[in-house]
């Protein structure tokens, strides 16, 4: 790992990719479609479960250490979704507009202006595809989702998603205020550490 300054990042989300860029100076960040990788569906019922297809998806592939994000949004009162969806969550092609209105109707349609809600985030970092050992990171942003929509920052659910005791939404802060205590950013720091941990033994 130490040899290894590039990280093929298994998502197509730009939005992702900048924030991993901004978050892992140390390392060359490459997607995984410039790679020409085409990703699989996903099958997996946790989020973990996903991450590691991609991960190992993007691997074997590209022969290159690689990372899989599979995140999203909980909301408790819509039982836990969009959850695994969220990408795909007003329907299989959707774009971030359409999902944050989805949410927002599903909301309305249960008389709720604002919700608890969580982001999650599940990192994982393989340097084969049968690796026994991959580095695991999990970060989880604890906030609410409303119906009034503010920023025009990030990307997907930002614009509606209050971090707790914030009284602006992700939508609102800077890339680096916003790195400072995402879900991604939590789990980035984290991985970072294991990184270390591992190139020092």
């Amino acid at each position: 790992m130490a040899d290894q300054a590039t990280i093929v990042v298994a998502t197509n989300n730009p939005g992702k990719l900048k924030e991993f860029t901004l978050l892992l100076p140390n390392f060359k960040i490459i997607s995984q479609s410039s790679l020409g990788i085409t990703p699989d569906e996903e099958l997996g019922e946790t989020f973990f479960e996903n991450s590691l297809q991609k991960a190992r998806v993007a691997n074997t592939a590209s022969g290159m250490v690689s990372l899989g994000d599979d995140s999203g949004l909980i909301v408790p009162a819509l039982n836990n979704l969009p959850g695994l969806q969220s990408a795909r969550y007003a329907h299989g092609s959707a774009t971030d507009e359409e999902n944050r209105q989805h949410l927002k109707k599903e909301l309305e349609k249960m008389e709720l202006n604002q919700a608890k809600a969580y982001f999650v985030c599940v990192l994982v970092l393989v340097q084969v595809p049968t690796d026994p050992f991959p580095l695991i990171a999990t970060g989880l942003l604890e906030g609410s989702v409303k119906t009034t929509m503010q920023g025009a920052n990030g990307f997907g659910y930002d614009p509606m998603f209050y971090p707790k005791d914030s009284n602006v939404s992700l939508g609102e802060m800077s890339g680096d205020e916003k790195a400072l205590l995402s879900h991604r950013g939590q789990a980035i720091q984290i991985l970072k550490r294991k990184i270390e941990g591992f190139t020092s033994e």
